[in-house]
């Protein structure tokens, strides 16, 4: 009768309406502020008429192939060594280069597309928060907010791209001179020398580490830029929502979509690893340094899915105990009116119902959770993690079926 409990209280927003009115039915402008200011890829591929729109993928995924494996494999088919070589004798070739292969078809167009396409997604991702209520911010505060981030990502693009072009040209004359090595017989530098093909080589795995180094540091920025986001408001997370999340399962996919970039790296050394002990038996020095890399993926893998995450965890729990303490005020108040209630004998069946909604509510409240992401999302987490792991497992049983069958 007109008496407002703590938790209809704490469903209103500083308005006065309750998430998911007209209200809120329009979320404020996007907290997700300019992210690419001064990134020379985000600035290659975005759309000119529409920044607004996410980049043409496809077309940024050929750009590159055709930039890197194109000009490479017409340089080896021009060079001394033979694009195949069906006996597998002699030097390595060009299409026996799997690991090679797969980074420049596979690899390094997928983090190009998943970097020029991370300020889409987490705007996306903010937006979609925004309209079910669980981050709200004031125009004012929403604004000073985006100047803040907007320097910062201007700093960090520049810096993550100096850094990414310094590290990826030594890191790629290490990786040339590798080849060398007497003891290494490859298209790359055939006889040990320096041709056409070890500079366009050259100019590919620098091209590789650098945009490897810029990605790296851009999750660490967005992962500073969230902690700064939930920091500057506690959530509101809603008991009962579809998503199983709370109402942040947009901010889970986007661990998960870090998880993905991993995979296809962890793959990759794979893949290399396979081409160096088969192909190359006698160059041990980079499968001494794959090997360490391997392990180092198993524990970066929950690392770099969780990285975003933990700042809406810690906020996550923060609600959730607020909650809980809604809950129990509502319970005392419940329970000191029924007390009065028993004393006159005067206990009804709406009484009954009201203890029932009470015990569904704090039943919804202790099932919120405390991570934004779903069963199904860490499945798929999972899944992605243990592929790089299984593959050389796999391929390992293989071979010893293979010699157990007399093959």
């Amino acid at each position: 009768m007109g008496i407002q409990t703590p938790l209809q209280t704490h469903a209103l927003n500083s308005e006065g309406a309750a998430p998911g009115s007209r209200g809120l039915s329009a979320p404020p402008t996007s907290l997700c502020p300019d992210t690419s200011s001064y990134s020379i890829l985000h600035w290659l591929f975005r759309r000119r008429r529409s920044a607004s729109k996410p980049p043409r993928l496809v077309v940024a995924y050929w750009v590159v192939v055709a930039l890197t494996f194109v000009p490479l494999l017409v340089a080896a088919a021009l060079g001394s060594v033979p694009l195949w070589n069906k006996g597998g004798a002699g030097p390595l070739t060009f299409l026996h280069d799997w690991g090679l292969g797969y980074a420049l078809l596979v690899s390094l167009p997928s983090l190009v597309v998943l970097l020029v396409s991370d300020e889409h997604v987490l705007r996306a991702s903010l937006d979609e928060v925004q309209r079910d209520g669980v981050i709200a911010f004031s125009e004012t505060t929403a604004a000073s907010l985006r100047a803040t981030w907007r320097r910062y990502f201007r700093i960090w693009n520049l810096v993550a791209q100096l850094a990414g072009i310094g590290l990826g040209i030594a890191l790629g004359i290490l990786t040339l001179r590798t080849y060398l090595d007497p003891d290494v017989a490859s298209w790359i530098a055939p006889n040990h020398r320096l041709q056409l093909t070890s500079f366009i080589y050259l100019y590919c795995i620098i091209l590789l580490y650098t945009v490897i180094i810029i990605y790296v540091g851009r999750c660490i920025v967005i992962s500073f830029f969230l902690r700064g986001l939930v920091a500057a408001t506690p959530l509101r997370i809603l008991p009962l929502h579809p998503d199983r999340c709370g109402g942040l399962r947009p901010v889970g996919r986007m661990g998960l979509r870090n998880q993905y970039t991993l995979t296809i790296l962890g793959i990759n050394i794979v893949l290399l690893l396979v081409v160096w002990t088969y192909l190359m038996p006698g160059a041990t020095s980079l499968r001494d340094v794959l090997i360490p890399g391997s392990v180092v993926y198993l524990i970066l893998g929950p690392v770099i899915f969780m990285a975003p995450l933990l700042p809406f965890r810690a906020g996550m729990q923060y609600a959730k105990k607020e909650w809980t303490h809604e809950v129990a005020r509502v319970v005392r108040f419940e329970i000191d009116r029924l007390r009065g209630q028993l004393a006159k004998n005067e206990i009804d069946k709406s009484d009954e119902e009201s203890i029932e909604r009470l015990r569904k509510v704090g039943a919804a409240i202790d099932e919120l959770p405390i991570w934004p992401f779903d069963p199904g999302t860490l499945k798929r987490f999972a899944t992605a993690y243990v592929v790089p792991v299984a593959l050389p497992l796999l391929g390992q049983a293989a071979l010893d079926l293979l010699k157990v069958a007399g093959i």
